[in-house]
């Protein structure tokens, strides 16, 4: 159960550094029954002081981007390559993806769903070995986890359209990746209309 690998993650003290530095793991929100697993970079400062990944600037475009396809947030699954913040918002260290590839790794095997959302260059170079993210976003990619496969769609990072200077032109390439994800996953009623002339 993924109830089960949250409570085993909940006091990780596997990354000495990380453990001083953070305030809280940061293990993922939403539902643990989602199609879809969203997978950033690390908890910057307001997710580590609320518990919650994607909940700053970023989290607000985020979620932007899935309410344009249909999503609800309650019922997707979001986390990152690792669960705690790192100092100064610096890059996870090679030790710290190694400790907490195996946890994120368990989540996949155990969701096992449908679609996994790698959300810029890091996280994309962590799931499929591949980065230039404005190159590849909206392919589809394979994963092999635990003797399972599973699809892989790179989507450009929110902070790369506010670095963008809010690029109009690039918030709608976004937007079509996301409706790509919702379709891939499924969706009916309303949102499956609003999807279908994609």
């Amino acid at each position: 159960m993924v109830e089960n690998l949250k409570k085993e993650y909940f006091n990780c003290s596997k990354c000495p550094v990380l453990v001083d530095y953070r305030s809280q793991v940061v293990f993922g929100s939403g539902s643990f029954e989602s199609k879809v697993i969203f997978i950033g970079e690390a908890p910057g400062a307001k997710e580590d002081k609320n518990g919650i990944p994607f909940c700053g600037m970023s989290g607000k475009i985020l979620d932007s981007l899935l309410e344009s396809a249909g999503f609800d947030r309650k019922e997707i699954f979001i986390t990152n390559t690792i669960l705690c913040r790192p100092p100064k918002n610096r890059n996870p260290a090679k030790d710290e993806l190694k400790n907490c590839n195996l946890r994120l790794y368990k989540l996949i095997d155990l969701m096992k769903p449908k679609v996994i959302v790698t959300i810029g260059n890091f996280a994309t170079k962590q799931i499929i070995g591949m980065g230039e993210i404005k190159k590849i976003r909206g392919q589809i990619f394979e994963k092999e986890v635990g003797g399972n496969c599973f699809k892989v769609i790179p989507v450009v990072h929110p902070a790369g359209y506010i670095y963008s200077g809010r690029n109009a032109e690039l918030f709608d390439l976004m937007k079509q990746d996301f409706k790509l994800i919702a379709k891939l996953i499924g969706v009916d009623g309303k949102k499956q209309k609003e999807l279908s002339d994609y």
